[in-house]
């Protein structure tokens, strides 16, 4: 990282010379993809992954230059955080959002079939049954038990 600091430094001021993971960085800071991979702004550490070995490797970053980085590009931390918060209130929003239109779905369903059994009672029906047509004439016949009506062709 070009940076030359003592281990009691690193230790005692762990703010500045902590390693941050690329996902770390982007949640922290609200730093992009594009912004992580110029080596130019960001100097990285490539690590193995610790986790498993066939996974990408880990990219570490120093927090100090992603700082410095967050507060030019969104105008100071207090900036960064009302962005930060601005994004959870929105995400929030969209969560609810969700639900209710998968609520409204539900009911929607639960209203149809509420609407089927009533159907049912008012007819007095069973839940299914065998039809019992008789003819109304011009070729249509009618059900006796729920009242379905039918048009019969004869040849």
């Amino acid at each position: 990282f070009k940076t030359k600091v003592c281990k009691p430094c690193i230790e005692k001021i762990p703010d500045k010379y902590s390693l941050l993971t690329k996902t770390e960085a982007k949640d922290d800071y609200l730093l992009t993809d594009g912004e992580l991979r110029d080596r130019d702004l960001f100097p990285v550490w490539e690590k193995p992954n610790p986790h498993k070995s066939t996974w990408n490797n880990m990219l570490l970053y120093l927090r100090r230059d992603l700082e410095q980085f967050a507060v030019k590009k969104w105008g100071g931390l207090e900036a960064l955080d009302r962005e930060f918060e601005r994004r959870e209130e929105e995400k929030q929003r969209r969560k609810e959002k969700k639900y209710k239109r998968s609520v409204a779905d539900l009911r929607r369903r639960t209203r149809a079939d509420e609407w089927e059994k009533q159907r049912r009672e008012r007819l007095q029906l069973e839940s299914e049954h065998e039809h019992t047509f008789e003819s109304t004439g011009d070729g249509e016949q009618k059900c006796s038990s729920c009242g379905l009506e039918i048009e019969v062709e004869e040849f």
